[in-house]
């Protein structure tokens, strides 16, 4: 899975060389499911009894063809209590105060359909598209990655579902890999998936240490957290 703790310590070089040393690549876990209201029972409507001597209408009885159309409006109604694909606005801003770096967790999409391999005959899960934007320091080279976010899954943290690239571009958005901070501003989609949802996900941004290269320097690492709302 791509669960992980900590990052080790990370390359960094001077804004002169922009020369990015080493890449941790890492990848993460993903998806979720909707399960279905079960319909309720419908009784049979009662002819009267009454003793009228006009012909009375004979009740509708109930065939096999309404119940089972009642039974689909029901699972639809259920269904979309929790609507796939849900944007929420975030809106968090923090700067990274050793290398200058301002991340804003822009938004996120919610409940969205995967085929991931985690979330197979997991009712429990989801698969959650972070949007974030990068504005780099000036300061260092290197890149802000992916694997920096993470969201809490079940009390672990679970950082990029490097395998959902795929269904993240297809249902139309730009999907966020590495940031080079010689190429200034960047903006898009983390896909990160959680084993077991809830109402407000719990998130974090961390930027392991770094060594400086070429010299006897360490940056100190970074972290700051998020939430991701309710829909």
């Amino acid at each position: 899975m791509n669960r992980t703790g900590r990052h080790s310590a990370r390359i960094l070089t001077q804004t002169s060389a922009l020369a990015f040393a080493a890449v941790l690549a890492l990848s993460a876990c993903g998806s979720n499911d909707t399960a279905a209201d079960e319909a309720p029972e419908d009784a049979a409507p009662s002819q009267s009894q009454g003793e009228a001597l006009e012909a009375e209408e004979p009740a509708e009885e109930t065939t096999d063809e309404t119940a089972a159309e009642t039974t689909e409006t029901d699972e639809a109604e259920g269904m979309s209590d929790k609507a796939e694909g849900t944007e929420v606005e975030i809106g968090t801003e923090f700067t990274d105060e050793e290398t200058g770096d301002v991340i804003t967790i822009v938004s996120a999409v919610r409940n969205n359909p995967t085929e991931y391999y985690e979330a197979a005959d997991n009712p429990d899960g989801e698969m959650v598209y972070i949007e974030v934007k990068v504005e780099p320091g000036d300061s260092y080279g290197g890149t802000i990655s992916a694997s920096d976010f993470y969201l809490d899954s079940a009390g672990e943290e679970a950082n990029y579902a490097s395998s959902a690239k795929d269904e993240l571009k297809d249902a139309g958005f730009e999907y966020f890999d590495l940031a080079p901070r010689r190429d200034g501003e960047h903006t898009g989609y983390v896909p990160i998936y959680v084993s077991e949802t809830a109402d407000v996900l719990k998130g974090t941004y961390l930027r392991p240490e770094a060594k400086v290269l070429g010299e006897d320097k360490k940056v100190p690492e970074f972290s700051s957290e998020f939430e991701v709302p309710a829909t």
